[in-house]
């Protein structure tokens, strides 16, 4: 753990209940969300379920960042490699949904062990790169293998299952069942990132040098990291493949990778909770930024440009700069009162003046 977050002084008062209250607003929202739309069949599947997705697979973006120090561009490989195993299984070998899911979840967990054991050993930029490249081959691979992914026209249909109690093929449910997913994925990576294990991430993050001098090992420590964060991607892909209904090799696509990085961006890079911010504006500008200008591209650029300018930490971090700046104000004006004051011993000094004139 780091000496800022080892000595930073406890909230209290506003600053302690202000981040429970305003999460639970923004879930009191996302729950009376279908019935605040007028047009749930639009803005369900496009706004709401696609937000929820993209939240989760940054959201595994995001904590591999913030707790371990590593920027990974793999994760949309990762959450690919999950819907296509579901894919496969679903549309090829005609398997139910549940073993479907178990399978997509265990072959995207594995994708991440495999490329953690490829990369962990390195950081910074060439952490960086080697994700990338590794996400580009898998996207060649998956454009040509005819025989496992059908190249370019994909595997389709992935028909949502109907699970007796709940039928994900009525779109309220599948919204439900989204949202009751990306809370389950939120809470684990926080149990994850308070627990010993994340404390000793926090660590390895910190200083791998003295983590290694007090006998951890560095290396599996990031491997877990990365395996843990390819769990909560994989989650993501079973729900994009189910929300896309079929798997194409334009889930795994550069661009793809790029919109997830984006919405991590907005919403801020430091922020488990502040991707789905990210990801909904990102859906708002893809859904409306065409009724706007035929340059919808040029628009979101220019948003994720005034985002980094404005609020460097995301849109989580804004009420921290909020806050820091009423904090400036309040501290220049003190100063400024403190001036005007006349000294304390201006009156004594003046008395002896006196006294050696008389």
């Amino acid at each position: 753990m780091s000496n800022v977050e080892l000595f930073a002084p406890r909230r209290t008062g506003i600053a302690r209940w202000l981040p429970w209250a305003l999460g639970g607003t923004v879930l009191l929202l996302a729950v009376l969300f279908p019935y605040l739309v007028d047009r749930p069949r639009f803005w369900l599947p496009n706004i709401g379920v696609r937000s929820i997705w993209l939240g989760i697979i940054a959201m595994s973006l995001v904590f591999l960042n913030r707790y371990v120090g590593l920027l990974s561009l793999a994760q949309v490989t990762i959450a690919g490699v999950s819907a296509y195993a579901v894919g496969v299984m679903m549309v090829t070998f005609e398997l139910p949904f549940l073993m479907a899911a178990v399978g997509g979840l265990a072959a995207g967990t594995l994708a991440g062990f495999l490329i953690a054991l490829i990369a962990a050993r390195t950081k910074a930029i060439y952490f960086l790169m080697i994700t990338l490249a590794i996400g580009q081959v898998f996207y060649s691979w998956a454009s040509q293998a005819i025989e496992v992914t059908n190249a370019r026209r994909g595997l389709a249909p992935v028909l949502k299952p109907d699970l007796g109690i709940v039928n994900l093929n009525d779109i309220t449910t599948f919204y439900y069942f989204a949202l009751v997913l990306g809370v389950l994925c939120y809470a684990l990576c926080r149990y994850a990132a308070s627990s010993t294990f994340g404390l000793t991430l926090q660590g390895v993050r910190d200083s791998p040098e003295r983590m290694k001098a007090l006998g951890y090992n560095v290396n599996r420590y990031r491997i877990a990291a990365t395996t843990f964060a390819a769990f909560i991607a994989s989650a993501g892909g079973i729900l994009l493949v189910l929300d896309r209904s079929q798997v194409d090799p334009d889930v795994v696509s550069l661009g793809s990778t790029l919109d997830v990085l984006v919405v991590a961006v907005i919403g801020g890079v430091g922020s488990l909770g502040g991707v789905f911010a990210g990801a909904l504006v990102l859906t708002l500008l893809s859904n409306f930024a065409q009724n706007l200008t035929d340059r919808y591209m040029t628009l979101t650029g220019l948003v994720f440009i005034l985002v980094l300018l404005f609020a460097p930490a995301g849109l989580a971090g804004i009420g921290q700069q909020v806050k820091r700046f009423f904090d400036r104000r309040r501290g220049a004006r003190q100063d400024d009162e403190s001036q005007q004051d006349p000294p304390a011993a201006q009156p004594t000094e003046s008395a002896i003046t006196e006294g050696k004139q008389q």
